[in-house]
Formats: C-alpha cells, sequence, structure tokens
C-alpha cells in the first residue's frame, strides 16, 4: 500500500525501488502493489518517480501465475478490483501529502468511483464482505472520493455490507469504527518501517462475524476484531 521508499532520503533514485522490488519479488503469493506519495507524488521530479514506479511495479502481481480475476481500469490500471470468494476487493490509487497536480487528483478519484460503481453493480448479490486498499491517511484532499451522495462511503451505507479500510500513509496501527455514522465501515491504518509484522485478515463470509484481524504478535492488539467484526 505504498510509500516502498522515502522520497526526502532516496530522492526517488532507481536503487530504492530495484531493492523494494527485489524484496517484495520473495513473495511466494501473488502481491499487489499501488504507489504511495512518497513513490511518486513527493518525489522531486513526479515525472521521474513515474517512471520508476512503472518501470519496478507496474502489473508487479504478472510476476507470479495466479487466477485472480483482477480488473484493471484503463489508464489507471494501477488500481484494480476483483470478486473473490464472496468478497469483492477494490485497491486504488489514492496519494497521501497535497497533490502535485489537482485536475489529475479529481479525474482519477472520480474515474474510481464510476469503476466501484460499475463492479457494485456488476457482483450484485455475489459478495458479503467489502475490503478497500488504499494509500492516503483519509483528508480533505480525499473529500470528493468519500463524501456526498456520489462517493464511496454513500455506496457502502447504501449497500449495508461489511467494509474493511486498510491504508498505510500514517506509518501507524489505528483502528477506527463507524465513521460518517456508517456502522458497516472499520477503517485500519497500518504501521510502516519494521515495527510490526504485516497483519492477518482473515475473512470468512460463512461466519456472523466475517472479518477477523490479527497483528501476530504478542502485545500488539486488536480491538475491533480480534474475535471477528462487526460483531452482531
Amino acid at each position: 500500500m505504498g510509500d516502498l521508499q522515502y522520497a526526502v532520503a532516496d530522492q526517488c533514485k532507481e536503487g530504492a525501488y530495484d531493492v523494494a522490488s527485489t524484496i517484495l519479488q520473495k513473495a511466494t503469493m501473488p502481491t499487489l502493489v499501488i504507489p504511495g506519495d512518497n513513490d511518486i507524488n513527493d518525489c522531486p521530479d513526479t515525472q521521474q518517480g513515474e517512471s520508476m514506479w512503472m518501470k519496478y511495479f507496474h502489473m508487479f502481481d504478472k510476476k507470479w501465475n495466479h487466477s485472480l480475476p483482477l480488473t484493471r481500469w484503463g489508464k489507471l490500471d494501477e488500481s484494480f478490483g476483483f470478486l473473490r470468494k464472496g468478497v469483492l476487493y477494490f485497491g486504488v490509487n489514492m496519494v497521501g501529502g497535497t497533490p502535485y497536480s489537482w485536475s489529475e487528483k479529481v479525474a482519477r478519484h472520480k474515474e474510481h468511483l464510476e469503476q466501484i460503481k460499475a463492479l457494485f453493480e456488476e457482483h450484485q448479490g455475489q459478495f458479503e464482505v467489502v475490503v478497500l486498499f488504499h494509500h492516503a491517511e483519509p483528508s480533505s484532499y480525499h473529500s470528493d472520493f468519500f463524501g456526498g451522495d456520489t462517493g464511496f462511503i454513500s455506496m457502502i451505507k447504501e449497500i449495508g455490507k461489511p467494509t474493511i479500510q486498510l491504508h498505510g500513509d500514517r506509518h501507524s496501527y489505528y483502528e477506527k469504527e463507524g465513521e460518517y455514522g456508517v456502522d458497516n465501515l472499520v477503517r485500519i491504518s497500518l504501521v510502516g518501517r519494521s515495527e510490526g509484522a504485516p497483519i492477518s485478515v482473515i475473512i470468512d463470509v460463512s461466519k456472523e462475524n466475517p472479518i477477523t484481524v490479527s497483528r501476530r504478535e504478542s502485545g500488539l492488539t486488536v480491538k475491533c476484531c480480534s474475535n471477528g467484526w462487526p460483531q452482531q
């Protein structure tokens, strides 16, 4: 979920992307990558950052032989959606920091919403849980995606399915339930650097409380979801 380097220190030089790519390729399972602000937006030269991200992480999952039914989103093909085992997943290019191009950001968020709406309609009745992956910690820069009558929050409120939102911008762990007055939403911010292992998220749509989250290390608690979420 982004920030595969630190732009201030690494200056978005090719070596930083190369090292991160090499590490991620050691994974034994298909790995999907979306950009963070440090990967493109905060680079001294955003065109250089985008060029390096495309070289090392574009269509990263194709490095594995897998059968995930990914839907890519045209020219925004770093974003994706797919349905698997009753769970509808979305990964969107949504970065933190001040947008380097406001018009590009607005157009990207608009396209994301259109694609998400289309997949909700296409898979109606086929999913019981929604998962949203993105980089940015939500802020006023992202209100055009989340807010309003046609925004993501309105969509999931209407659909009523349990929704877990995961992002990595803050680089520290916290949980928020029921934001925006929506009871079927939990938002989790992930740690960065080497402060903790990758979290485990298990989703079993046959269970009454289908989403279970573990931080996998002693002393690292999960308040919302260690015994399943949402609690009925």
